[in-house]
């Protein structure tokens, strides 16, 4: 003969010490999130320096205010890239080794990350690589291809053959 049978809990009555101990477990493992969230933060590529000369990663994809990131006295020339970008990674390096070189020049990077990131639309940035250059006091010397050129004419830079 068939029996009905009581409907048992899906989870069995938890006891006191029970409910407290996983309340201890749920705000260790949601305070460990936070410290991994926050370290993340600390990490993400705000003002990044590169050993050995001014150069900043500034942008990861983000807004940016360029001005916030011009160096007075020195010319700063913004580089905007991607890690996907063949001629940028041709670029990059001898921009850093000019940085490296010229005490009165500063390097800002910014990485578009991909074409649906804010910085690319902020920006005005279409082509890749892209660069911006100011003078000492802030001034927009050039952008975009003519801006090889005043390197070439300022600091004496050859430009990998092809690029922009």
């Amino acid at each position: 003969m068939l029996t009905r049978a009581e409907p048992a809990p899906i989870m069995p009555v938890m006891g006191r010490k029970s409910i407290l101990g996983a309340a201890a477990v749920l705000a260790v493992a949601a305070l460990t999130g936070l410290g991994l969230f926050r370290a993340r933060e600390r990490t993400e590529p705000s003002a990044v320096p590169v050993a050995g000369a001014d150069i900043r990663i500034i942008s990861k994809g983000s807004p940016v205010n360029l001005r916030d990131h011009l160096v007075a006295g020195k010319y700063t020339l913004f580089d905007y890239y991607a890690d996907w970008c063949p001629p940028c990674r041709q670029l990059s390096p001898k921009l850093e080794e000019l940085a490296r070189r010229h005490s009165n020049l500063a390097l800002r990077k910014i990485d578009i990350v991909s074409w649906s990131h804010p910085v690319a639309q902020q920006q005005g940035v279409h082509d890749l690589p892209f660069l911006r250059l100011y003078d000492p006091k802030g001034r927009l010397v050039s952008e975009g291809d003519a801006v090889l050129e005043e390197l070439q004419r300022i600091f004496g830079f050859e430009a990998p053959r092809v690029i922009m």
